[in-house]
């Protein structure tokens, strides 16, 4: 007898949320609506992707020195390692304005067309990533749109 008083409840609670009393209306329609989406993204993944193991890098602390040249010379042990793709946090260099603490936040961007100085100049990124290719792993770098520094021209420029 005391089961029945246990299952009771548990059993209520399927049924109600079984019942067909109250069925979810099917959304309405438009022919004004300009955006119609579709059933499914037609995204297609590119194949190195696939299956591939990924290792993001904090440049700045990945490496005493915090540069693109130092963290050159740990490629080999993460191939070795396995991994496929390199994924480098932002790497742009970072707004001083309104600045919390004295490095900053990778993620509060001056210049997205630059590189951080603190991890060396293009060249040093394109060598990195030539020595990368090289190696038959791939990059991908971790790029904040939405996320613009107080003194970024974007931002001055276009304040709303």
């Amino acid at each position: 007898m005391r089961r029945i008083y246990l299952y009771l409840p548990l059993l209520t609670i399927i049924y109600c949320c079984n019942s067909k009393k109250n069925p979810v209306p099917k959304p309405v329609e438009r022919k004004s609506d300009v955006y119609q989406p579709k059933s499914y993204v037609e995204l297609q993944h590119p194949t190195w992707s696939k299956n591939a193991t990924i290792y993001q890098v904090n440049i700045r602390q990945f490496t005493p020195e915090g540069t693109f040249k130092a963290f050159e010379s740990h490629l080999p042990r993460l191939k070795e390692l396995g991994i496929n793709i390199i994924w480098l946090m932002p790497i742009n260099p970072i707004g001083v304005e309104k600045r919390k603490g004295v490095l900053g936040s990778y993620y509060s961007i001056k210049d997205y067309y630059g590189i951080n100085p603190e991890f060396g100049n293009k060249d040093d990124f394109k060598a990195l990533v030539d020595k990368i290719h090289s190696m038959g792993m791939y990059v991908i770098v971790d790029w904040v749109a939405n996320h613009s520094s107080w003194d970024n021209p974007l931002a001055k420029d276009h304040p709303d």
